[in-house]
């Protein structure tokens, strides 16, 4: 079978921490789909290559900011099968306001819509990916394009999950998080052992499970009286890193099977693995 990967920060040339976090992913996704005997082709560029080379090729998965990342899964639907979230998904995971109303309307915690005075929050792009112009603030933001949630004091982790005909959950990860100026994700461990990970891994599950998400995603939660899903990754996250390196089941072979099989009722997870931004180059 041959597979079309494609990292946008990789494949358009950008450079930095974006760059590498990239890198990495690409390449732990490459060798897991190389293992389960498939050969993998990589665009050289994002924009000239993706139509072409995705008629080529049977399957493909596209990683890039959430808001662009509809466009580029449009194009992977059209020409081959497409390994990951379906575009429609994407584009609701892309709107962080839609995603938090929508979540609360369907019973899922989630820090709610802060717009009264004097209430602590985190102020975010409403279309955005990452921790990138994300911080805290004593009142709500008016700024244009801008979402403002409720703060809720608690543990940062993500859940990695697997969505086919059922959901997979795969590792709880502790991330690491910088409250500098802004809010900055600087790195996960993982699985980390928390006494609610049977609650999170549920609520993460419901949460992929309403919103429509397939194949490799992610599900950042806080847990402080409750697990709150304070966002949802339409796609592979640099979770993957540790992952592929604590699951004894091949990562790719899992995503083969979501697509074209069924899903195993668990994983088996022995290791242990963690890393910063600045361990990036490093671990490739």
């Amino acid at each position: 079978m041959k597979i079309l990967l494609a990292e946008y920060s990789v494949c358009t040339g950008m450079e930095g921490a974006i760059q590498k976090e990239g890198r990495a992913m690409l390449n732990t996704l490459k060798s897991s789909f190389e293992k389960a005997g498939c050969s993998v082709l990589i665009p050289d560029d994002f924009e000239d290559d993706l139509e072409r080379q995705s008629r080529e090729c049977d399957c493909g998965l596209v990683i890039a900011p959430d808001d662009i990342l509809e466009g580029y899964t449009k194009v992977i639907e059209e020409n081959c099968i497409n390994l990951g979230c379906p575009s429609s998904v994407i584009r609701l995971c892309a709107d962080k306001l839609e995603t938090t109303e929508t979540l609360i309307h369907n019973g899922i915690p989630a820090p709610r819509i802060v717009r009264e005075e004097g209430v602590k929050c985190v102020v975010k792009p409403r279309y955005g990916c990452a921790s990138e112009g994300v911080y805290l603030s004593e009142s709500p933001s008016e700024k244009e394009g801008c979402i403002s949630t409720e703060y809720i004091e608690g543990d940062h982790m993500s859940v990695s999950l697997i969505g086919g005909s059922t959901m997979l959950p795969l590792t709880l990860n502790r991330q690491f998080i910088d409250f500098k100026d802004t809010i900055e994700y600087n790195g996960n461990e993982t699985p980390y052992a928390h006494p609610g990970k049977d609650e999170i891994f549920s609520i993460a599950m419901k949460a992929g499970h309403m919103l429509g998400c397939r194949g490799l995603f992610g599900v950042d939660i806080v847990y402080g009286d409750k697990p709150y899903v304070v966002d949802v990754n339409p796609r592979p996250t640099t979770a993957v890193l540790c992952i592929s390196r604590v699951m004894d089941e091949n990562i790719a072979d899992l995503i083969l099977r979501a697509r074209f099989g069924i899903l195993p009722k668990k994983v088996n997870v022995t290791g242990h693995c963690s890393f910063t931004k600045r361990d990036l180059e490093n671990l490739r």
